[in-house]
């Protein structure tokens, strides 16, 4: 399409480049300029007058210089005579941060959430929300887009392949948090059932435990589907569990592979046969971990 072109900044490149070709649209073409003391300019190299335009960029690592470039970019595109602008945040970084846990915190994500809005983009999509209060912080158009169809079409592949029935599926959530997602995959695989691990501290001041009804995982084939997986230590202590339970094999979802620390050497050591994430953050992974696609998730 003549008239549509894709952008990214640093965060989704490989993505963009696959949009721009399935859309059969015009990928843009972005500069950064650098100052002495720091500052940094951002601004459209392409034609962008009386063009719709998809900006594609996820902001992860170092969040804060991710989200100012981006707004940057989002004033150049506008200012250079651009028809309409569509933001995809394929990982939404600070939206761990939508509450107040503590005395004087911030809620950082709200605060996010206004900044972004000053934008006066057309509409903002996301990718598995961490949580669907952050909907409500904004004023511009938002939508969050369920990353389930990727994940259901890898598991029915997956289980398929090993001959494995679905009645002997539990999918599982490692928290209350999750359990909506777990849902949202159990319904895609008819047959299956579904586990929320329960949390609990067994002494004030002591790190939380999870636990599981036995006869819920007993030999059964687990799925551990969560949106975020950061150090991996949530994720290895469900997975843990659920072997010590009797389960006969443990399988890993994650929307984002945020990765921090040793997270995926830690996992790879775990009792773990299979981890597929999105690519919503790019990063090189080993073979072991699958990385599906979002590209046909943005239009």
């Amino acid at each position: 399409m003549k008239d549509l072109i894709v952008f990214t900044l640093i965060s989704n490149k490989k993505v963009a480049k696959k949009v721009a070709k399935i859309l059969d649209a015009e990928l843009g073409e972005v500069s950064f300029d650098y100052f002495a003391d720091g500052e940094v300019l951002v601004k459209t190299l392409s034609n962008v007058v009386n063009k719709d335009v998809i900006l594609i960029e996820s902001t992860a690592k170092q969040a804060q210089e991710r989200l100012f470039e981006l707004l940057l970019l989002i004033d150049s595109i506008k200012r250079s005579g651009a028809k309409s602008l569509k933001l995809y945040i394929p990982y939404f970084g600070y939206s761990r941060q939508e509450r107040v846990s503590w005395y004087n915190e911030p809620v950082s994500c709200e605060v996010v959430a206004k900044i972004l809005d000053t934008a006066k983009v057309d509409i903002i999509y996301t990718l598995d929300l961490h949580h669907d209060i952050i909907e409500s912080f904004f004023q511009t158009p938002f939508k969050n887009v369920m990353t389930t169809p990727l994940f259901s079409h890898y598991y029915k592949e997956l289980l398929a392949k090993r001959n494995i029935d679905l009645k002997d599926v539990v999918v599982v959530s490692p928290d209350h948090g999750s359990n909506f997602r777990a849902e949202a995959l159990a319904r895609e695989l008819p047959g299956s059932s579904m586990v929320i691990l329960n949390k609990y501290r067994p002494k004030p001041n002591l790190a939380e435990h999870l636990q599981v009804k036995y006869e819920e995982v007993k030999n059964k084939y687990c799925i551990i589907i969560d949106d975020i997986i950061d150090t991996g230590g949530t994720i290895i202590s469900a997975a843990n569990l659920l072997m010590e339970n009797d389960a006969k094999a443990v399988f890993v979802a994650g929307s984002h592979a945020v990765f921090s620390q040793r997270a995926v050497e830690n996992l790879l050591s775990a009792p773990i046969e299979d981890i597929a994430v999105t690519n919503s953050i790019e990063k090189r992974l080993p073979k072991q971990i699958k990385v599906l696609d979002i590209s046909t998730l943005i239009n």
